[in-house]
């Protein structure tokens, strides 16, 4: 379960930062902020009073992303976000239209290349939980289809979570951040002119919870004893031996990530005619033991 905390700003104005705007600086808090609960593998940075926020609007093609890091030995499931948004002046009822999701990779500091996304997602929920400069912030949550992150094997990775949102009205939008509980490499913004530019002083409001289990232990006797063949796979089904006869748990990532398969099967072989061609990842548990063999489909 993921959990991130963003806020947007409202109406026409082009500005990029909420406090841009002209409003006054008079935070009003609905709903505490603080004592989000995250999984042991999250990250969060709470709620300054509604510091600041960065221009994530749709129609001015703004995004705005924020790192998170999968630890050494593990692989992360992202599966929900929750959002604070800077929209719509006080009490006008202005929310989110929809929302596009956007996942990189890391380059340097800052977002790398785009390696998935989800667009035009609606809000599972959405509540006003205070104001500040003037607008109303609404808390939303999003459910996303789940999605795997992988470590380097031998070290941590960092990816990073984009988000740009449409508003009811057409107006903009800002992700709350702040200059306080800075973690990994600050805050990017695209202006959807020049590509993204990292602050390393402000962080994204947000609060990741994800399900994460150990890529660790993995039994080498046992992986050396699956076999999966043919591969590359030209009929649209493989065979999959192993040194256990219990059911097999298989799951078939792409590369992106995303699950693509889920299965468990008593027989050695696995159709895979669902798939397109191209690479893919195949997960084998039995007994305790996993073992992940690339996969190609012609």
């Amino acid at each position: 379960m993921v959990t991130v905390l963003f806020c947007g700003v409202a109406f026409g104005q082009q500005e990029t930062y909420v406090s841009e705007t002209g409003g006054e600086n008079n935070p009003i808090i609905y709903v505490d902020q603080g004592g989000q609960e995250t999984t042991p593998c999250g990250e969060n940075n709470e709620s300054n009073a509604f510091e600041n926020g960065k221009s994530c609007t749709h129609s001015f093609g703004r995004i705005v992303a924020n790192d998170f890091t999968v630890p050494e030995g593990e692989y992360l499931t992202l599966e929900s976000m929750l959002l604070n948004v800077f929209m719509g002046a006080e009490g006008s009822g202005v929310n989110a239209a929809f929302i596009d999701v956007y996942y990189y990779s890391d380059n340097n500091g800052q977002p790398g290349g785009v390696i998935g996304g989800e667009f035009s997602v609606f809000p599972n929920s959405q509540s006003v939980v205070g104001s500040n400069f003037g607008f109303d912030v609404w808390q939303i949550e999003l459910d996303v289809t789940d999605r795997v992150f992988y470590d380097q094997g031998s070290s941590p990775r960092t990816y990073w979570i984009g988000i740009s949102i449409e508003a009811t009205d057409g107006s903009n939008v800002f992700w709350e951040n702040s200059t306080v509980g800075l973690i990994g490499s600050g805050e990017a913004y695209d202006d959807g002119l020049v590509g993204f530019v990292t602050d390393a002083t402000l962080e994204g409001v947000y609060f990741i919870t994800a399900d994460c289990q150990l890529r660790l232990g993995i039994d080498d006797n046992f992986a050396a004893q699956v076999q999966v063949y043919p591969n590359p796979v030209t009929d649209g089904v493989v065979t999959i031996n192993s040194p256990f006869s219990v059911e097999k748990q298989v799951i078939v990532f792409d590369m992106l990530g995303k699950k693509v398969i889920e299965t468990e099967l008593l027989e050695n072989q696995l159709d895979l005619t669902s798939l397109q061609s191209g690479v893919y990842l195949l997960q084998l548990t039995q007994e305790g033991n996993s073992v992940t063999k690339k996969v190609v489909i012609q």
